[in-house]
Order: structure tokens, then sequence, then C-alpha cells
């Protein structure tokens, strides 16, 4: 018996030594949280290529999301533009043209299933491009009068004579 307590003592005594040496190598390792070479905040998990791969995967993702979002706000714009008479039907269907131009392009950047960086970027600037024309279609004092032409009314100047 009293082998016995001797024996649940030590594994006792060994199972406490083994669970603070357990806690103790968990500390801080020097990444992560703390500083590893001067580098706040390092951790090497994160800098590997997998990781780095992933994050510009998303970054991607996103950029195409934002990409869709700006092409549905740009198509609102002009036919808000048509409802206002701020766009003469020569500059909306131009800009309408454009725009579906810049779907195809988008359509066919896609058949492989996927957008490529230089893919996005050059739909990016087709979009830039748009914006610009849709912004200067828009304030560049043409407008759609009653009867439906350019010109009507709105303009300054014109003091209501037809």
């Amino acid at each position: 018996m009293k082998i016995a307590n001797t024996v649940k003592t030590l594994t006792l005594l060994g199972l406490t030594t083994l669970t603070l040496a357990a806690a103790s190598s968990q500390a801080d390792p020097g990444y992560g949280y703390g500083y590893y070479n001067g580098n706040q905040n390092f951790n090497p998990w994160l800098n590997g290529p997998a990781y780095q791969q992933a994050r510009q995967q998303a970054v991607l993702k996103e950029r195409q999301v934002q990409l869709g979002l700006r092409m549905d706000s740009q198509l609102q714009r002009i036919l808000g533009g048509m409802e206002d008479g701020r766009l003469t039907l020569r500059e909306a269907s131009g800009l309408l043209r454009e725009h579906l131009a810049i779907s195809a392009l988008e359509r066919g950047y896609m058949a492989d299933g996927r957008l490529g960086p230089n893919e996005l970027i050059n739909l990016e600037q087709r979009l830039d491009e748009a914006n610009r024309r849709i912004m200067f279609e828009k304030h560049d004092r043409e407008s759609v009068g009653q009867k439906g032409r350019p010109g009507d009314m709105n303009r300054p100047g014109d003091m209501g004579r037809r």
C-alpha cells in the first residue's frame, strides 16, 4: 500500500511538472504579438507564399465585385440622365453602346472562368473613361426639351424664345 501511494504521488508530481512545462512552452515565441528582428506583428505563418496568394485572390475578388457595382451604377446614371432630360437621345445611345461594349469585353475575359489582374485593370480603365464621358455629356448643357429635341429650353440666354 505504501508503494501504491508513492507511485500515485510520483505520477501526479510528473503530470504537474509536464503541465507547467507545457504552459510555459506556449508563451510568446517572439512573433505574432511581439517583436521579431525589429518587426512588430511579424508572423511567419502569414508571410508564406500560400497566404500571399490567397490574399491576392481575395483582393482580386473584391475588385471584381466593385467593378460590377460600378457598371451597375453607371448604367443607372445613364438611364437617370435620359429620364431627367440631361442626356439627348444621341448622347445616351452612345453611352449605352459604350457600356454594352465594356460588358461584352468582360464576358470575353470571363470565358476562361476567371478575370486576371491585367484584364481587371483594362476594364477599370475603360470604366474610368466611360465615367468621364458620362460626366461630360450630362453637364454639357445640352438638354431635351418638351418636344424631345435638344436645345428647346433650359439654354442660357434663350429667355423662353422659340
